[in-house]
């Protein structure tokens, strides 16, 4: 086994070599990085295994990501979209979920499984079409703020369904209560009182001493909020992007802290991310054969792109932005895989089921960034110039 000091080394080197050898490729950096977490995990050369070390560090990479997203969309523009969002979100909800009810009927699968296989289906990766974005250069868009505005409702309806099959399987009606009782106070409490406190907090700062305790204390709030977001129920990453949004107008006016923070995170954690879900992805011929598999892959395009598009193009300047909007919700990711692994756990499904699902994931974020590209490439021209990150 490869000293876990080594393994991280590894993971940098040969995914920052692959995000720059993609980016030459004209290929979003992300890619390159999860296939190196695929060359060196078991599916190829085994030299680096997703233990308690790496998961941890990949967490704080998901908080690290979702917190300088925060910090780069302004509260004006998520606002500007909130509409937009809402009806994108729900539409992106109930078609996957809509279409994985249908298919669990159609191959004979209990209640609980069509259950599963709808929430599976139905929740966005945000960590994923954020970084998409911010390659892109398209986060502060009407489309990119549309995408992240929907895929945080996602979440937090995920972390609903989730609490909803949970409380089902044990007949405890508890965790459901409590997940859509204190998610609500989270969230109303962040935007009521965080946004009163933690930005003037983080401008008294300034005047200490220490001159990187301005830079401690954004850390310090992100990470704060992540866990109470996680206390309250909901996924951590909901808590890091409340956080950056909160503190954005104080950390972009700093332009030296808001480059130190986002260096450092994309440098380092959020590499250590990216890297990691080409760790977890375990290919057999048993898993390559399965019948579930591609089903499974059409579906999740499908409905998300489609129920996107729908939900997205009343508010959408034109088709094409809408189209986007769907691609940039077609990814899974780490939530739907927390799902997966609970559903497992619990007895829901069987180990044919959840590698058919991790292999349903692993696409979806392997094509998102490829299409999304694609699909601003097609945006029309607004100012005579191509738009950014078109290649």
């Amino acid at each position: 086994m490869v000293d876990p000091l080594a393994q991280v080394i590894l993971i940098l080197v040969a995914a920052k070599a692959g995000g720059e050898l993609l980016e030459r490729m004209g290929y979003p950096a992300q890619v390159g990085e999860i296939a190196a977490g695929i060359i060196l995990g078991p599916s190829v050369l085994g030299l680096v295994t997703f233990d308690e070390p790496l998961v941890f560090l990949s967490e704080i990479g998901i908080i690290a990501l979702l917190f300088v997203s925060g910090v780069r969309l302004s509260l004006k523009s998520f606002a500007a979209s909130e509409k937009a969002a809402v009806s994108t979100a729900l539409t992106g909800v109930v078609l996957p979920f809509a279409l994985g009810w249908a298919f669990g009927i159609l191959m004979g699968f209990s209640f609980l499984e069509r259950f599963f296989i709808g929430i599976a289906l139905s929740i966005t990766s945000i960590g994923i079409s954020v970084r998409s974005l911010i390659d892109l250069r398209k986060l502060e868009t009407p489309s990119g703020a549309t995408i992240v505005g929907a895929a945080v409702i996602d979440d937090v309806l995920g972390v609903v369904l989730l609490a909803a099959l949970t409380a089902v399987a044990s007949g405890s009606e508890g965790s459901l209560l409590y997940t859509i009782g204190a998610g609500s106070v989270f969230i109303a409490g962040s935007v009521v009182v965080g946004r009163r406190v933690l930005p003037a907090a983080l401008a008294r700062t300034r005047g200490a001493r220490t001159h990187e305790l301005t830079y401690t204390a954004a850390i310090v709030t992100a990470l704060l909020m992540a866990w109470l977001a996680e206390f309250a129920g909901l996924h951590y990453s909901i808590g890091a992007f409340l956080a950056g949004m909160i503190l954005g107008e104080e950390i972009r006016s700093d332009r030296s802290l808001f480059d130190g923070i986002a260096d450092f995170a994309f440098g380092f954690f959020v590499t250590i991310f990216f890297a990691s879900i080409g760790l977890l992805v375990v290919v057999t011929t048993e898993t390559l054969l399965s019948p579930f598999v591609l089903p499974l892959i059409l579906l999740a395009f499908v409905g998300k792109v489609a129920g996107g598009f729908l939900g997205a193009a009343p508010f959408m300047a034109t088709r094409a932005e809408a189209l986007v909007v769907g691609i940039g919700l077609f990814p899974r990711g780490e939530i739907a895989l927390v799902v997966s692994q609970i559903a497992l756990a619990a007895g829901i499904i069987d180990q044919a089921l959840f590698s058919a699902f991790t292999v349903m994931v692993v696409v979806s974020i392997l094509l998102t960034p490829i299409l999304m590209a694609w699909g601003y490439r097609r945006v029309p021209l607004r100012d005579g110039r191509p738009p950014e990150g078109a290649r």
